[in-house]
């Protein structure tokens, strides 16, 4: 028998493969039903995985590692079996999604697959302890209690499939970080990625619900995070591999600044502040104008007879959300009502700067309840890479978030799941 601790995507996709093989498999979930993290993923539309796998959309200590896993179980594998299960997939613009778009009904699939291949699920079951049995006889003895009922089984194989702590507010938590770590393997611990990030900014309350494209780069600077709330100076490489950029879509928000951009690099940010760095985050609202271009637009409307009745906050009207230029104005130490013809020329440069390269210091991260990965886990050194199995303990697999391995947003956590559950059911 196989038993296999949690019932989210890496784990009823281990459950299937085992089962499919012939073999007899429980698992134990302690919530009362599956999925339930599986049941919200992109919004409740459930983004299944991404057609685009280049390695800088996956971050770990070995990149080989990742391709093996998915010489081993590919996209067109996980399509093929989405396909069998009831779920066909629609691509749009390189995600792939259930053609429902909707996330409930590929827990339900996978539900009913489980049903049909005799899946026995323990709800409410809470695994305490792992245990190898002795030298001369393999396998595994998990306790567990269920409505505070202690009990033990007994199995060949053991599955961890149990997730990490992002998403805690629906039943996730580090239970498999903590017991394996004290079976001896070594597990980094889990920080959170896929995140909004929180910053010092006195005026938040007067952006926060702005939405708009943006240049995002996360960058490094120094060995503390105590800095003014406007900055000019540059940073300089953390030894992290900073700076990173991304750009699409930033949201303002009372606490800091969320948006896909800002999620993708919020690991980066996340693990330079527990390194003692001061972190930054620079924001180009002019993308799409050369810095020559950007300066030349903002000092024309100081310049042209069409703005010189207008206050400097409505002459910039079109650039940005009114909300964020009167920011912008502050921060580059400009009235918002001061004419448009009387700006200065540095006055004119300053706002050029907080347009093109508004500087902000990160000061860390939402919980864990609101990231939708974690950094850290099993290293990869501990398990084979063609069977999920642990390389010092015959019969131990371990799946999905538990590994020290995250990626982008763009369903590609939820891919590595997939791949992974179905690698170690097939092998166990």
């Amino acid at each position: 028998m196989i038993a296999i601790i949690g019932c989210g995507a890496s784990g009823m996709m281990a459950a299937i493969s085992a089962a499919r093989a012939g073999k007899k498999v429980t698992i134990l979930e302690h919530n009362d039903k599956p999925g339930r993290k599986l049941a919200v993923t992109g919004n409740g539309k459930c983004n299944l995985l991404n057609e685009n796998r280049e390695p800088g959309n996956y971050r770990s200590q070995d990149s080989r590692f990742v391709e093996s896993v998915f010489a081993a179980f590919s996209a067109v594998d996980e399509i093929a079996f989405l396909r069998e299960i009831g779920i066909p997939v629609r691509n749009k613009r390189g995600y792939y999604y259930p053609h429902s778009e909707t996330a409930a009904s590929v827990v339900a699939a996978f539900a009913e697959e489980m049903e049909r291949l005799r899946v026995r699920v323990l709800y409410g079951a809470e695994v305490t302890k792992v245990s190898p049995l002795t030298a001369d006889v393999n396998g595994y003895r998990i306790e567990y209690t269920i409505a505070q009922d202690s009990r033990q089984m007994y199995a060949e194989s053991v599955i961890f499939a149990c997730g990490g702590p992002a998403g805690d507010h629906l039943g996730a938590g580090d239970f498999g970080f903590r017991e394996l770590r004290r079976l001896g393997l070594t597990v980094s611990e889990p920080h959170p990625a896929l995140v909004p990030l929180l910053l010092s900014n006195k005026n938040a309350k007067t952006v926060s619900g702005v939405r708009l494209d943006a240049e995002v780069t996360i960058d490094a600077a120094g060995e503390s995070n105590d800095s003014p709330d406007a900055g000019s100076e540059k940073g300089i490489s953390s030894g992290l591999g900073l700076p990173k950029t991304e750009f699409g879509e930033v949201v303002w928000t009372d606490y800091g600044i969320s948006g896909i951009p800002v999620m993708q690099l919020s690991r980066f940010a996340e693990e330079a502040l527990s390194c003692g760095k001061k972190v930054l985050i620079r924001l180009n609202f002019l993308r799409d104008m050369s810095n020559e271009e950007a300066l030349r637009e903002v000092m024309r409307r100081t310049q042209e007879e069409a703005f010189s009745e207008r206050d400097i906050e409505h002459a910039m009207d079109g650039l940005v959300p009114s909300k964020l230029m009167y920011v912008i104005l502050l921060r580059a130490g400009v009235s918002p009502q001061k004419p448009a013809r009387e700006i200065t020329p540095d006055e004119a440069r300053r706002i050029h700067k907080e347009l093109t390269d508004m500087t902000l210091p990160v000061t860390g991260t939402r919980p864990f309840a609101y990231a939708q990965a974690a950094r850290g886990g099993v290293s990869l050194s501990e398990i084979n890479p063609d069977t999920c199995e642990c390389v010092r303990f015959p019969g131990l697999y371990v799946t999905g978030e538990l590994l020290d391995m995250d990626g982008n947003c763009g369903g590609y956590n939820l891919q590595w799941a997939f791949a992974t559950g179905a690698i170690a059911g097939r092998n166990a």
